[in-house]
């Protein structure tokens, strides 16, 4: 199984368009210890020609254009793509909106849990997903489900998705509270596998539960939720006014955080992904980086690459 890290940013990518944070001052002066990054979603193959997509982010064509594995080849018909199928892991706008830079009658197949296709019927925006190209499929929780590909092409990968602590989008927000922001199944992790080995993928996490921590074998890979190295962090650098916390991601660091929550678990890899701009361990030179190092993660960039 092949693994392709397109994009390895929260929201907004790495510099953030209008972020004069530190760390994007860094990005944008071409400081080799800062590298810039696109956000969050990997690429998946059991065969090397055909690919699933694990979330679709805005910058999905700029994604595409640095990944040949991704393109068509010489001697392809005049439309074709060795993407296959897409498969969601909650309504964000960075989960989603690359979904319509995939409009151009492909064929491919679409997978989502139930909240997130309602997202998709309600708003007419994703009507450009033509129904003849793109097929929409269930992805229902606690159930492996076969990865198909446009007319029933046989990927050679599974997947399985499960609910995990998160809110649901901040387009779909009503309330200021938390607690009323909380839906079972508007975040999912996924659990893809070839038969051999298993990736997970959760970009998006509240908290580390026991159930969670009991899914991970020591044979898999965990791509998870980096986005922020403490809960007041955008409070701190000014960005923004909203914790981690709020915002239903769990903090790298700290007693309560990631690292600590997965300490001792035995998987081959963990690589966190989805990192926000204001997150120190972004700076290879940081010292935020080096305990993660230490720590036995590691920290995903573009173009980072996994032969499973």
């Amino acid at each position: 199984m092949r693994v392709r890290v397109l994009g390895a940013a929260a929201g907004g990518g790495f510099p953030q368009w209008n972020c004069n944070c530190a760390n994007c001052a860094r990005a944008r002066a071409n400081d080799p210890e800062v590298r810039p990054r696109t956000q969050a979603s990997i690429a998946v193959s059991a065969n090397g020609e055909h690919w699933v997509l694990l979330n679709a982010s805005p910058d999905l064509p700029h994604q595409i254009a640095a990944s040949p594995c991704l393109q068509p080849k010489p001697g392809d018909p005049s439309r074709h793509s060795p993407i296959a199928a897409v498969i969601i892991s909650g309504g964000d706008v960075d989960c989603i909106a690359g979904l319509l830079s995939l409009r151009e009658a492909q064929k491919f197949a679409l997978y989502a849990d139930g909240f997130v296709q309602k997202i998709f019927f309600e708003n007419r925006i994703f009507r450009v997903l033509d129904r003849r190209f793109v097929t929409f499929n269930a992805l229902p929780s606690g159930q492996i489900v076969n990865v198909e590909g446009p007319d029933g092409l046989k990927l050679g990968l599974s997947v399985e998705a499960f609910p995990v602590p998160g809110k649901v989008p901040l387009y779909e927000e009503n309330s200021n509270n938390i607690a009323a922001l909380r839906a079972a199944d508007a975040v999912v992790g996924l659990c893809i596998s070839d038969g051999a080995r298993r990736i997970f993928y959760i970009p998006g996490c509240a908290a580390v539960t026991p159930e969670l921590r009991a899914l991970l074998l020591p044979e898999d890979v965990l791509f998870f939720d980096g986005t922020l190295w403490r809960d007041d962090e955008m409070i701190s650098a000014g960005t923004g006014a909203k914790t981690g916390a709020r915002m239903g991601h769990i903090s790298v660091s700290g007693p309560q955080g990631s690292i600590e929550a997965f300490a001792g678990a035995k998987t081959a890899r963990k690589i966190f992904i989805h990192i926000n701009n204001t997150n120190p361990m972004l700076c290879d030179d940081s010292e935020e980086a080096a305990f993660v190092r230490r720590a036995g993660w590691e920290i995903a960039h573009d173009g980072m690459e996994l032969q499973l």
